[in-house]
């Protein structure tokens, strides 16, 4: 009986994590804080996922309990990354691909579920020559009011309905890219709300397409107390105006001419109306049923926006 020794032992360990290296296909990144009681659905739904397919999932947390044991004891196949103090979301996700190991990276979100074929459907993107790809956000709270109104708002250009095309833009709870153009951009902006809009746009410089697919879907948990929902609505407005005069972006004109700011409210009324009229009747229905939540969001978003105006210049 031959016996191995330490040095064969480690070397044959080194060996495998090497496999391992060289056969994952996708890493993915997910940015936590203080998620430790909604993380879990978000990492359930990608555990058949990661045992069927070559990838590996990394969660970048900088709440201040760290919640790596409360991770690991239930979800082995995860790496977690703790982080000494609160990071957002866009200086989170870079440190979590600087740490990845796979030639494609996707990006999800401790308050997203992934559809059970979301690994299969973006590899086959991937594979198919896409460099960039993402897909639907789903309404994750479809009983409750304010959540229901936070989604339609929020995610209007992104609901089932639409037909797969290429797009300018897909946030960064659902989207997937080529390591090699995230490199030739090198990091993504470390902003409360705005980072996935500079990336993406940062990503149309570079003269890439964002592919829309249909079968890659996520569901989005929104929030459902009117206080955090008017909150991240303000955020939302400020991080938009601050994005706007940072890189001359679409809807500039709002920071060039001010005066037309209070009109925000109903250009964007009309244009989801129109996207839901187009698209999903339904939605086109409950938009108008909750118009008096929506309103409100959007009167938060458009004061967000005038003091990310006034703060930034």
């Amino acid at each position: 009986m031959s016996m191995i020794t330490g040095t064969e032992s480690a070397t044959q360990t080194k060996n495998a994590d090497e496999h391992e290296i060289d056969t994952l296909k996708l890493s993915i990144v997910i940015p936590s804080y203080n998620s430790k009681a909604s993380i879990s659905h978000c990492l359930e739904s990608l555990r058949e996922q990661v045992q069927n397919h070559p990838c590996e999932v990394i969660v970048v947390d900088s709440s201040p309990e760290d919640i790596s044991p409360f991770i690991k004891q239930r979800f082995p196949f995860v790496r977690t990354i703790h982080l000494p103090q609160q990071t957002y979301p866009g200086t989170a996700r870079t440190i979590g691909i600087r740490a990845s190991r796979a030639p494609i990276i996707a990006f999800s979100d401790t308050d997203c579920r992934v559809d059970p074929s979301w690994v299969k459907n973006i590899l086959a993107a991937h594979e198919n020559g896409k460099q960039v790809v993402g897909g639907p956000v789903c309404n994750g709270t479809p009983w409750h009011p304010v959540g229901t109104a936070e989604y339609l708002l929020e995610f209007s250009e992104l609901i089932p309905g639409h037909p797969s095309r290429a797009v300018r833009f897909i946030p960064t709870c659902n989207i997937s890219f080529k390591r090699s153009v995230f490199d030739k951009i090198g990091k993504l902006e470390d902003s409360i709300k705005g980072s996935d809009a500079l990336f993406a746009r940062h990503i149309n410089l570079l003269g890439e397409k964002i592919f829309f697919e249909r079968a890659i879907c996520i569901w989005h948990t929104n929030r459902k107390s009117l206080k955090k929902y008017l909150l991240n609505q303000f955020h939302c407005g400020k991080g938009g105006a601050e994005v706007r005069l940072k890189e001359k972006q679409r809807g500039a004109i709002l920071v060039r001419l001010p005066i037309l700011i209070p009109l925000i409210p109903f250009a964007r009324t009309l244009l989801i109306a129109g996207r839901f009229l187009k698209y999903d009747l339904g939605a086109f229905v409950r938009f108008w049923l909750l118009y008096p939540l929506i309103f409100l969001g959007m009167v938060a978003y458009t004061y967000g926006f005038w003091k990310g105006y006034r703060g930034s210049r």
